[in-house]
């Protein structure tokens, strides 16, 4: 298991229940039977203007997931985010260990 940040741009026009629901299962994808100790740290950054427009949008609402991973997970995890269609992009980062 290694750090891992997860950083998702969510579609700006999203209700606040759906986008808490949203970033509820983005968290669960990530760890999928959390407890309080292994729970993802949620860094909401809130809505931001885009640099350039992604479908047709030019605001974003970003959250940053700070969290362990088994490597072998990434790739189920990125398929259920770009399936997503309130997710406008993702980023998975290995964080270094120092």
């Amino acid at each position: 298991m290694r750090k891992y940040e997860v950083t998702i741009i969510v579609q700006p026009q999203l209700e606040e229940g759906a986008r808490k629901e949203l970033i509820a299962r983005v968290s669960g994808w990530l760890v999928p039977d959390a407890t309080e100790e292994n729970k993802p740290v949620e860094n909401h950054w809130g809505s931001r203007k885009l640099a350039y427009p992604i479908r047709k949008f030019t605001d974003g609402y970003y959250v940053m997931f700070e969290t362990d991973l088994d490597s072998t997970r990434i790739g189920d995890i990125e398929r259920n985010m770009q399936y997503s269609e309130d997710i406008l992009r993702y980023l998975v980062i290995r964080q270094d260990e120092a």
